[in-house]
């Protein structure tokens, strides 16, 4: 640290006699002493900007997948990727469900669980007591995750306002968000997440997992999706808006919030052909009234790379670990 002038040296040159350091002469009245402190001002802040990028963490590696690819290994470390067929799609692929339950459940109290505050982040204490009261645990609060960029900027802004303790999980993706850009006023995009493959998931399991939450992404990023969801939700009968509502209120999601209930009904209808996910019984229809209801609305959707998938067989290839 630069220390001030000790007094008792006048105003002229400081003794150097018996001190090997250089020192700066100081005169009063003269533009000397200025021009010497603002370099050393400057020096000291050339040093500390040089530290600065010397200690800061390196960008997050980000690649590009296509589903297929995504299918086809498993993370032996998280691992981030633009979605090919919508790069503002960013698909964050977590080795175990520790680690994405981690980084995402406070994220997911806050914006679509039931029985959790719209309004605040909750606490670690908080947390855990809204984990543990729905028989759930960290790894099993969601086997994958979807937030736009909007979601995951209130978020962390109400943390900071609160004042509330993040892991360095949550940590992690705060850098994310913010290297993507989604921190700032405006920004579109939509974070999915699934765990790889580790009992209680299966390989197939996870395949159904990163489908499903795919067109959750398009859903957020792509307005004229969106709107199709929500005409197809307005034409159902109010029976079946309710089965499907009293469905996902099992599940835990906030059945008070409208666009929370249509975004899932199309993921789970459309986008999720397993039974152990979805099938008809859980919404008191035949598998006849649900082939019905997916060939129409498959019929009508307005995105081309989505209504392929819509109607795609599941791999079933099995997967290869990225670390060997």
């Amino acid at each position: 640290m630069v220390k001030p002038p000790r007094r008792g040296f006048g105003g002229g040159a400081l003794d150097t006699r018996n001190d090997d350091t250089v020192r700066i002469s100081l005169k009063r009245g003269g533009g000397g002493a200025r021009w010497a402190l603002g370099g050393l001002t400057a020096l000291t802040l050339a040093a500390a900007a040089a530290i600065f990028f010397l200690v800061r963490p390196a960008p997050i590696a980000i690649d590009t997948e296509t589903e297929a690819s995504i299918d086809a290994t498993q993370p032996c470390a998280t691992k981030v990727s633009r979605f090919a067929l919508d790069p503002s799609i960013v698909v964050v692929d977590f080795p175990d469900l520790l680690s994405q339950g981690l980084a995402l459940n406070r994220v997911a109290a806050l914006v679509e669980k039931a029985n959790t505050p719209r309004d605040r982040v909750l606490d670690d204490v908080a947390l855990n007591q809204a984990i543990t009261s729905c028989g759930d645990t960290v790894e099993s609060y969601y086997y994958g995750h979807d937030y736009n960029s909007a979601d995951l900027a209130r978020f962390f802004e109400l943390a900071a306002r609160q004042g509330i303790q993040l892991n360095p999980r949550e940590l992690w993706l705060r850098r994310l968000a913010r290297q993507l850009g989604w921190l700032q006023p405006g920004a579109t995009g939509a974070l999915i997440s699934l765990p790889a493959a580790a009992p209680p998931i299966t390989e197939e399991m996870r395949a159904v997992i990163l489908h499903h939450e795919i067109s959750h992404g398009a859903f957020y990023t792509l307005p004229i999706y969106q709107h199709y969801a929500e005409a197809f939700w307005a034409s159902l009968t109010p029976p079946d808006r309710a089965a499907f509502t009293f469905f996902l209120g099992r599940q835990g999601y906030d059945t008070g919030n409208t666009e929370l209930m249509l975004n899932e009904t199309q993921a789970y209808l459309i986008f999720t052909r397993d039974p152990r996910f979805f099938n008809g019984s859980v919404v008191n229809m035949t598998q006849a009234q649900i082939d019905t209801l997916r060939a129409g609305y498959i019929a009508g959707i307005p995105v081309p790379w989505l209504k392929p998938m819509a109607d795609a067989t599941l791999p079933v290839a099995q997967s290869v670990p990225v670390c060997g």
